[in-house]
């Protein structure tokens, strides 16, 4: 077992029974205590289980959604790459929905980067993604959806922003996502980000969850969807074999963000219909 796997089948254990000990997660998988005490202090470190004497407990929802600033600072490689893959599936002319979160902010940024990119509207329920496209203007238009703020991820929420999003007809939606797995399929932090991420799903005729590859070891409180539900989950190359073939056996396609040539621009796009990646309707991105 890899150790991405092992902390993965840690975690859903912790999960399970609230509490376990070091000692019991030492014989239940066959490693050395000193091993386990590793794997708990990362899984700790995630914002997933606390750490106790002897032990590790699941961690309260309110340790697990941390701030976007917090999150930004994590990964950073690794989502500027998926951002810059993400960019290239968008094509000028195009009408975009763009999540909040810390990975779709780097999907604004390569936007936002991208010259030869005109006549676009994003639509966004998130107040930070907003003025970071505001440099790109006027070659992108950025209209921002109403709403109820959620302080600590600068994003709006509840059904005034579901009422304007119902009315567009996007090329392509991103959502971020605070998990992903075959079992728990895509998850957010909350109830109210659960609903926005579906709307963007439905009104986009491509819809693509943006996350690095940390995510398939968590998991969020509110289902969003299934694995297969999305047309493309986009990720970094770090992602763990065995993690990313139990997501291709739920239905989920899966690609790396260096796979499909972040930052080729019509390379990276081609990249992906070369690979049979198509929507939920039968249609390409844009």
């Amino acid at each position: 077992m890899s150790t991405a796997s092992r902390r993965q089948s840690m975690f859903s254990l912790i999960r399970a029974q609230e509490f376990v000990s070091v000692q019991a997660l030492a014989d239940r998988f066959g490693v050395s205590v000193v091993t386990v005490r590793s794997d708990l202090d990362r899984l700790a470190a995630d914002g997933l289980v606390r750490r106790v004497r002897g032990g590790a407990m699941i961690a309260a929802q309110e340790d697990r959604e941390l701030s976007f600033e917090v999150r930004l600072g994590s990964y950073p490689k690794e989502k500027a790459a998926v951002g810059a893959a993400a960019a290239d599936l968008v094509e000028p002319g195009s009408a975009v929905i763009l999540d909040g979160g810390s990975t779709c902010m780097a999907v604004a940024t390569a936007l936002a980067a991208r010259p030869e990119l005109d006549e676009v509207t994003v639509y966004t329920p998130a107040l930070n993604i907003a003025l970071a496209l505001e440099a790109a203007a006027p070659r992108i238009t950025v209209v921002v959806t109403g709403g109820t703020v959620h302080p600590k991820q600068h994003s709006l929420g509840g059904p005034y922003s579901e009422l304007i999003l119902e009315r567009v007809i996007a090329a392509v939606g991103f959502i971020g996502c605070n998990g992903v797995s075959a079992h728990d399929g895509i998850s957010a932090a909350t109830p109210s980000d659960a609903r926005i991420k579906r709307r963007i799903m439905a009104s986009a005729k491509y819809s693509v969850a943006v996350t690095d590859a940390s995510k398939f070891l968590k998991y969020g409180t509110a289902r969003v969807c299934d694995v297969d539900e999305v047309d493309l989950i986009l990720t970094s190359a770090d992602l763990d074999p065995e993690l990313l073939a139990s997501v291709a056996a739920g239905g989920g396609v899966v690609r790396m963000a260096e796979e499909i040539g972040a930052g080729d621009g019509v390379g990276g796009r081609r990249s992906v219909r070369r690979e049979g990646v198509q929507s939920k309707s039968g249609g390409s991105p844009n």
